[in-house]
């Protein structure tokens, strides 16, 4: 596969996933504002949230297969090409929700002295703004890049089986058994020898994304796969109702990047659309494809930015809302926070010197 060349399905699962962290954030409020659970605006928050959830480990995984299929000349040029453009963006998007947040929304009179040392201090730690772990994440893990590209490139398929297995049984299954176990017995369960540093985190979705891209499943895997991932897009609405009314809040048990619901969700996704690639390119005329490709590259600058447009512009759901007008209330503002937020990044591109200072150069 040539380097540059557009890969359609990976186009499609950007965009998906940027809209569903789009409902994930707006729905938030009120999941974690009520917990009345028995309301139209909590389900219909609890059933967007929930179904939305794959978006964060579809973004790793297409991370993985895109960057782990490439050739990495050096060190330097991996770092300077691949690490500084996220870090630019990440301090740039620090100051800029730092500076809202302090002198806006909570109304500081910090003076700039003031302000940035407590600014230092929040972007060492990750507490400028909620969204931006993303960066975080994805950086520690691109600095591991030029040495997972060497194991990835001298494993077999088996190898990587085994890994991904592995991986699976400590990130995965483990912590739906302590969840369990916590919520039975109010006790942590702690295993010794399921701390095992290379096969816990993100790294794993990383490394899987790379195995869906490169390799083809069997019929049997992709249909076990697809119908469990329909089955846990089903249940974690449902299961989160029932662990959150034992709870007396929310309880996100079912929500977290790591449980065995948001796992399915994300890997049957990816797999559907690899194996709608061919028929999406044949039927999709060229205008749609040429969007599709401009909203994807845009996805990490929406990703970006949407927080601050949603502040700015969007109304919250009313909890004593009704179905229809929490539905149509939430529908319509994801809209609005996403198509604004893609104008605006594609007005911005119009800079070269804004692009590479807001977004690292990405458009």
């Amino acid at each position: 596969m040539v380097q540059n060349k557009r890969v359609i399905y990976i186009d499609i699962l950007r965009i998906l996933s940027i809209i569903a962290v789009i409902i994930l954030h707006y729905t938030a409020e009120v999941l974690t504002s009520s917990n009345n659970f028995n309301t139209s605006s909590w389900w219909i928050s609890n059933g967007f949230n929930s179904i939305s959830r794959f978006a964060v480990p579809v973004f790793f995984m297409i991370s993985g297969a895109m960057i782990l299929r490439t050739r990495i000349a050096s060190y330097r040029e991996f770092f300077v090409k691949r690490v500084v453009p996220l870090l630019i963006p990440l301090l740039t998007w620090s100051l800029i929700y730092g500076l809202y947040n302090q002198y806006y929304v909570i109304k500081s009179h910090m003076n700039a002295y003031e302000f940035i040392i407590d600014f230092g201090y929040r972007l060492l730690t990750d507490r400028n703004y909620i969204h931006l772990w993303f960066l975080y994440a994805i950086i520690a893990i691109y600095l591991t890049v030029p040495l997972i590209h060497k194991f990835i490139k001298s494993c077999t398929r088996k190898d990587l089986q085994y890994y991904l297995l592995l991986w699976f049984i400590v990130s995965i299954a483990y912590r739906l058994i302590s969840d369990t176990v916590f919520r039975a017995t109010d006790q942590h369960m702690y295993i010794p020898i399921m701390n095992i540093p290379f096969f816990m985190g993100y790294l794993g979705y990383f490394i899987l994304g790379y195995y869906l891209f490169h390799y083809e499943l069997s019929l049997k895997a992709k249909n076990l796969l697809y119908n469990l991932g329909i089955i846990c897009f089903l249940l974690t609405p449902v299961a989160t109702y029932f662990v959150s009314l034992q709870s007396g809040v929310l309880d996100e048990m079912f929500y977290s990047n790591y449980s065995i619901t948001t796992f399915f969700m994300a890997v049957g996704l990816f797999i559907f659309f690899k194996e709608k690639e061919a028929l999406i390119h044949d039927n999709v005329n060229y205008k749609v494809q040429k969007l599709i490709s401009s909203i994807s590259k845009a996805s990490f600058s929406i990703y970006l930015i949407h927080l601050l447009v949603e502040m700015m512009l969007a109304s919250r759901t009313d909890l004593e809302a009704s179905f229809l007008e929490g539905s149509l209330n939430l529908v319509v503002n994801v809209g609005l926070i996403f198509v604004i937020s893609y104008v605006t990044v594609k007005i911005l591109n119009l800079s070269k010197v804004v692009t590479y200072i807001l977004f690292g150069g990405r458009g």
